[in-house]
């Protein structure tokens, strides 16, 4: 019996790794400077791609060619990227691969030559020719701040029209293999629906006015082509359209909710959170990103496109250092999908996240007077640091760029001036109404230093005074009373500021 066990266990074990088979792209680039090239494994990247799971950079060696080999079970789709140069500045090639179990490609490309001069051979090249480009198309920027939808929709299914019949030539030419033409047909079906989709929400910020004064024809538009193109659909989750459209749709469905918070609580707060409006805003402030995105996921999808969303959910939360609720929404991804690839890729960092997430404040994390709230101008601020040299963090807890700075350089930054008279003010702008959250992020990132809860006047006066562009901004302090932005820009080039404090420490009293 304990043989069988075994033997059943074995087999469960190794049948991925027998049904896998190697494929190949052997690449071959011409006239370039650049010394590495990139492959994406598009069904393996998520947005954000924080584990870098769908990433290979391969070395060029002095031939300029390289070999990229992967072990896969079923076909997928995968993205070549090279630079002409290894400054990044000139020409730029990516091209689509549609990589079959047992394919042996050989790809070449020159950067002197028109189109690139593209070829392809070997095993699966059937599936692989220069043509397939077409069936990428992207453009339409002469759209943007379109106030109305007309001629935007029309110029997308004109493309789609055209990539269509593209195809068509396509198959009658090389033959692709079944699988091809379903995977190609879907991405084709989607290409309309995740292109205007895409379009239509980035514009909307651009015409906000507008947008919501002709929202009826934008809807209209929206409605029609979801009408022919599923939501939910595990047989189009291969196709980069497709997995491109469900990613901004949870996203840009969550900002829509935000908007709904308001426009009409009493039915929002019912149908999202089954609660009141007193409730039912607790929950919602509490997290207005995470859980509200797994609501969305669990309200619009099933199976294998909810595993993948979770997923993707799971890693912008992790890109962008946002805890709040990821340990109970990892739990559940277990729950309801125990053979995800997933668990085995999120489980180091959720268990990083559970660690942080018992640090509690100490002494060394001081909270000025009524937490800042009555605090209004720059000038109180400098009244605070007098005779200090002090970094300033101009954050906030709902600010992904302001959480994944400060985990990335808080600890570096007190362990090298550690001891040195650097002192540390933080303040949280526009979260009066998320102190649960802000003491909790505190803690969370061992945020020792001063911190204060800044009401609008404040968070205003210092942006305007220091000429601040955004969130995070960082501000130094010196003793003297004087101030100067950062100049490490975004992403924070740490050794900059390093410098530039290390210049403040230096001056005397």
């Amino acid at each position: 019996m304990k043989k069988t066990f075994i033997c059943l266990l074995l087999t469960f074990v190794l049948t991925p790794l027998l049904w896998a088979q190697t494929a190949s792209v052997h690449v071959t680039i011409t006239n370039t400077s650049s010394s590495t090239c990139l492959f994406v494994r598009t069904e393996r990247a998520f947005m954000s791609d924080f584990l870098k799971k769908g990433d290979t950079e391969l070395a060029l060696n002095n031939h300029k060619t390289a070999t990229y080999t992967i072990q896969i079970t079923k076909p997928e789709f995968i993205t070549f990227y090279c630079d002409s140069s290894s400054t990044r500045e000139g020409k730029y090639l990516h091209y689509s691969f549609f990589i079959s179990p047992g394919d042996d490609l050989d790809f070449k490309a020159d950067f002197a030559r028109k189109d690139f001069g593209i070829t392809v051979a070997g095993k699966g090249n059937n599936n692989n020719q220069p043509l397939r480009r077409t069936f990428f198309s992207a453009g339409f920027e002469q759209f943007n701040k379109d106030t109305l939808p007309n001629r935007m929709i029309a110029a997308i299914n004109d493309t789609a029209k055209r990539i269509g019949n593209t195809f068509k030539t396509y198959v009658e030419q090389y033959r692709p293999s079944a699988a091809f033409i379903k995977y190609m047909q879907n991405n084709i079906d989607y290409y309309a629906t995740q292109k205007f989709y895409n379009l239509k929400e980035n514009n909307k910020f651009a015409i906000e006015d507008a947008y919501y004064r002709n929202i009826a024809k934008w809807r209209h538009v929206t409605d029609s082509l979801f009408s022919r193109t599923k939501l939910d659909n595990a047989d189009a989750l291969p196709a980069p359209n497709y997995r491109s459209l469900i990613r901004y749709f949870l996203l840009r469905q969550k900002e829509a909710l935000w908007r709904e918070s308001t426009a009409d609580s009493v039915a929002f707060f019912k149908e999202w959170y089954n609660a009141n409006v007193t409730e039912g805003r607790k929950a919602f402030m509490d997290d207005r990103s995470n859980l509200l995105q797994e609501k969305i996921i669990n309200r619009y999808f099933t199976g294998d496109v909810a595993e993948y969303l979770y997923g993707n959910l799971l890693d912008d939360a992790l890109a962008e250092a946002n805890p709040t609720n990821i340990v109970a929404i990892f739990n559940r991804l277990k729950q309801k999908y125990p053979n995800s690839i997933y668990i085995n890729w999120f489980s180091p960092s959720v268990e990083n996240v559970i660690k942080k997430s018992n640090n509690s404040l100490s002494n060394q994390m001081v909270f000025a007077k009524d937490n800042g709230t009555q605090l209004n101008t720059l000038k109180d601020i400098q009244e605070l640091a007098k005779g200090k040299t002090v970094l300033l963090d101009m954050w906030g807890t709902w600010c992904g760029p302001c959480r994944k700075e400060m985990e990335n350089n808080s600890d570096a930054l007190k362990e090298h001036f550690k001891n040195k008279g650097l002192d540390y003010f933080y303040i949280a702008n526009y979260d009066l109404k998320n102190e649960t959250t802000w003491k909790k992020l505190i803690a969370y990132f061992k945020l020792t230093g001063t911190h204060v809860l800044a009401n609008e006047k404040l968070s205003d006066d210092i942006m305007e005074k220091t000429k601040g562009r955004g969130y995070p901004t960082y501000i130094i302090i010196k003793k003297d009373g004087s101030y100067e932005l950062s100049k490490a820009g975004y992403p924070m080039d740490r050794g900059v500021l390093i410098k530039q404090l290390e210049e403040a420490l230096a001056i005397k009293n």
